[in-house]
């Protein structure tokens, strides 16, 4: 039987509840309310991926979201005219896909664009899309390196990788929303979180990620490749509005610089307080040129 929107949108919240109490002991109605709003209303660029991507590529061409979750980012991508496809192996995610399909009236056929597949075994030929984006999944799969392999055996040349996830060399877990060693090790971990009551469950689900380490591994990929840090846009991005704000007489490179690496500090002075008690993100742009 077809669902409306309202049914749909009380399934995946439901679901997301469900996920959260099971892995994480996570029980925040109010955060759990907000992650099912955002992945329901797929007319919004939430994340704010869409726009990044849009600001940095002149032509986007074709899109694989790895893994597509809910497929709330292929969804406003196929509403906005991208040719995006997303695979996705949980089940309950990509029946939620096609009920939200149907009871938005949107084409049948884009029930085809989420598929299930593994990220380790792309079902694609090589050199087959133009933009893939991996988001808050490398640190859920089975084999880091391997899907990393993956997403760039089946990215064309002068193509672009864009990866994000948590970034472990940091004191916050963030899917128990609780403080945390770098890189804890597990044992350690099951009995912290038994200590404070939290399912130890989540641990099995997760690897300890890291920028570092991504980037050691794309470097000794056997791709030849160019990985920029998300930081080096968003400096570039304050610099030119730094230089709209001042006189031209103030205009100089060095005086631009000056300020812009005066906030630079205040942000890492900002990130010393949050120790703790916010995440910190692999951001990465990665473009294979063979």
């Amino acid at each position: 039987m077809n669902m409306n929107l309202v049914d749909v949108k009380c399934l995946l919240k439901q679901k997301i509840r469900e996920d959260n109490y099971k892995y994480f002991g996570f029980t925040d109605e109010k955060q759990i309310d907000q992650i099912a709003s955002n992945w329901f209303n797929d007319n919004e660029n939430y994340d704010g991926r869409w726009k990044c991507i849009s600001n940095r590529l002149h032509a986007v061409g074709k899109v694989l979201d790895m893994a597509a979750g809910c497929g709330t980012f292929v969804l406003n991508g196929l509403q906005n005219g991208y040719d995006v496809y997303g695979v996705e192996p949980e089940v309950w995610k990509r029946d939620y896909f096609q009920k939200k399909i149907i009871a938005s009236n949107y084409p049948r056929r884009w029930s085809e664009r989420v598929i299930y597949a593994l990220g380790e075994t792309l079902p694609f030929e090589d050199e087959s899309f133009d933009l893939i984006t991996t988001y808050q999944t490398l640190e859920h799969v089975k084999d880091v390196n391997g899907c990393i392999m993956e997403m760039l055996r089946v990215l064309k040349r002068g193509g672009v990788l864009y990866i994000k996830a948590p970034d472990y060399d940091c004191f916050f877990e963030p899917h128990y929303r609780i403080p945390f060693l770098p890189k804890m090790n597990k044992v350690l971990a099951a009995r912290y979180l038994k200590c404070i009551g939290r399912p130890s469950l989540g641990l099995d689900t997760l690897n300890w990620t890291t920028e570092r380490d991504v980037i050691k591994f794309l470097n000794e990929s056997g791709y030849e490749l160019t990985v920029r840090r998300a930081i080096q846009f968003h400096s570039k991005v304050r610099e030119a509005k730094i230089r709209g704000l001042l006189p031209d007489s103030f205009r100089r490179q060095s005086i631009v610089s000056f300020i812009n690496n005066i906030y630079r500090i205040k942000l890492w002075v900002l990130d010393v307080f949050m120790i703790g008690r916010r995440e910190a993100n692999i951001d990465l742009w990665v473009t294979k040129i063979r």
